[in-house]
């Protein structure tokens, strides 16, 4: 795992490093147990340091610290900062579901980690899980796309051999099983009735949704460094119920956010349009590793930003 001196200084540290095993049944309606799934997953994905002797380059860090902030900001539910229990009808909870229950079972068919029972929920949801270990049919295609995820990385050689750029074609297996995941939970909110929580709150995990396909159509870096680096203050630290709640945002912060929303409610067309091009223009792995300037460029044009501008245009015309 990452160096503990570098765990140390976060608030994941206490639960990376305590949450107690699965034991026989993973329970994923319980934080920790969510976070003791994807240690497994991340351990039992490093053959012959794959991913660096201290399993830094993994990518799957980047769904474990996106899961640290949903549980930090109360977005999973009244009880879960109490004592760890995630709100099956909490939406934020279920698309997290999607990407640490639906990767388990991946990883579980691919033989990565132990094929344990998935408890089913503890009451009456409006959304869809796991029952009766039977897994709802518009979850199977992500379960796939998560298994052959975890064929390719237990059968892969060491990035360090070759440097940490390596890592690029995991990236791009773990981006398109997460995006087949993600497209369920875009469809279960599509209409949905933001009671009890926020409709602002909504509105900001639906844009959220939408700017994931970008950084999916960037295979965006989401191993420990990156994610420490560059993921870890551009969200909301409490769920936002009113625009003065942007207002007060930290200005970096705020500016993540106002992009999120304006993406909410960008008319459909529009957006995957603009997915579209921004598609093309990160069709080249030159384009996705200068992907931080260029995702600036696209969601905050300044002038001391022109010249991204134009690096976008020629990566959009090129051939």
């Amino acid at each position: 795992m990452a160096h503990p001196d570098e765990l140390a200084d976060l608030d994941l540290y206490r639960v990376w490093t305590t949450a107690a095993d699965l034991g026989g049944v993973f329970d994923p309606f319980r934080f920790e147990q969510r976070m003791a799934a994807y240690r497994l997953m991340i351990g039992n994905t490093n053959p012959a340091d794959r991913f660096g002797a201290d399993n830094r380059h993994n990518p799957l860090w980047g769904l474990v610290f996106q899961h640290q902030w949903q549980f930090r900001t109360g977005r999973l539910g009244a009880g879960a900062q109490r004592d760890g229990l995630i709100d099956p009808d909490s939406p934020w909870g279920y698309g997290n579901y999607t990407l640490s229950v639906i990767p388990w079972l991946g990883a579980g068919a691919a033989g990565v980690v132990p094929a344990l029972p998935v408890a089913d929920p503890p009451a009456g949801s409006r959304f869809r899980y796991v029952t009766g270990g039977a897994v709802p049919e518009e979850l199977a295609a992500a379960v796939a796309d998560w298994r052959a995820y975890f064929v390719l990385v237990a059968g892969s050689g060491p990035a360090d051999a070759v440097g940490a750029a390596d890592a690029e074609p995991a990236r791009l297996a773990l981006w398109k099983a997460h995006k087949t995941s993600l497209d369920v939970v875009v469809d279960a909110i599509a209409d949905l009735d933001a009671a009890p929580w926020p409709a602002l709150e909504i509105t900001f995990l639906r844009g959220w949704c939408r700017m994931v396909d970008y950084l999916w159509a960037a295979a965006w870096p989401t191993d420990f460094a990156f994610m420490t680096a560059h993921g870890l203050d551009v969200l909301p630290e409490s769920p936002l119920t009113t625009p003065e709640d942007v207002d007060a945002l930290p200005a970096k912060t705020r500016g993540n956010v106002v992009n999120v929303l304006r993406l909410a409610t960008t008319p459909r067309w529009r957006y995957h349009l603009n997915l579209v091009l921004w598609k093309r223009v990160m069709r080249t792995r030159e384009a996705r590793d200068q992907v931080l300037p260029l995702l600036d460029a696209v969601f905050d044009p300044r002038p001391d930003n022109a010249a991204e501008r134009r690096r976008l245009l020629g990566h959009l015309l090129r051939p």
